[in-house]
């Protein structure tokens, strides 16, 4: 088949096909970029999170922080020292996250409901935590327009945080008992979430 004969034949398609054809084309084009496999990950992830809740661990399995598992320094975009000590006898969500991230980037903007939802409650603290350069972090934050509290490590977390996956978020009751720990895009804006925050907050 010769150009002309594909051009015609071409124009014989449906219109529906030829979109299909153009959003093809697009999505590839978009693949070959780095920023746009973040954009299409990260749309693929929001929507995985809009879906999966995430699992309350069992109490036979809750794991018990130490005072070591508490003394360990990372410090707020402004480059202020801060320790998870600081942190004590509070709920605190824990989120363990990337600016490369596809599924860190989809479960953002649940993130962000519920930080909205519980920011003026303090007996709640949010720890969106990264190793990723200064300047991405705030030009990642500040284009997305987040206002949950970003920190920066450079030390390992203690034993208990460590995780090869990202995004993981774990969710600690005032005792110090780690209640969720979830790797991978989840609703953080759901029922489940809401119920067991609710409940760490009374106690």
């Amino acid at each position: 088949m010769n150009f002309k004969e594909y051009i015609a034949k071409y124009k014989k398609k449906s219109l529906k096909a030829k979109i299909y054809d153009v959003v093809f084309i697009i999505f590839i084009i978009a693949m070959l970029t780095p920023s746009g496999r973040l954009a299409i990950g990260g749309f693929v992830n929001r929507i995985k999170a809009m879906i999966i809740q995430p699992s309350v661990t069992s109490e036979k399995d809750v794991v018990q922080l130490t005072e070591k598992d508490y003394n360990w320094e990372f410090k707020d975009i402004s480059g202020n020292t801060v320790n998870l000590s600081d942190f004590e006898n509070k709920v605190v969500f824990m989120n363990f996250w990337a600016t490369w991230c596809p599924p860190c980037v989809g479960e953002m903007p649940a993130v962000q409901d519920l930080y909205n939802t519980y920011k003026d409650d303090e007996r709640i603290q949010f720890l969106m935590l990264t190793d990723d350069d200064p300047e991405k972090i705030k030009n990642f934050i500040k284009k997305r327009e987040y206002t949950f509290p970003v920190f920066r490590y450079q030390f390992r977390p203690p034993n208990v945080f460590q995780s090869s996956v990202i995004p993981t978020t774990y969710i600690i009751s005032k005792k110090g008992k780690i209640k969720v720990k979830e790797t991978g895009a989840s609703n953080w804006n759901g029922k489940t979430t809401k119920e067991l925050i609710n409940k760490l907050l009374s106690e």
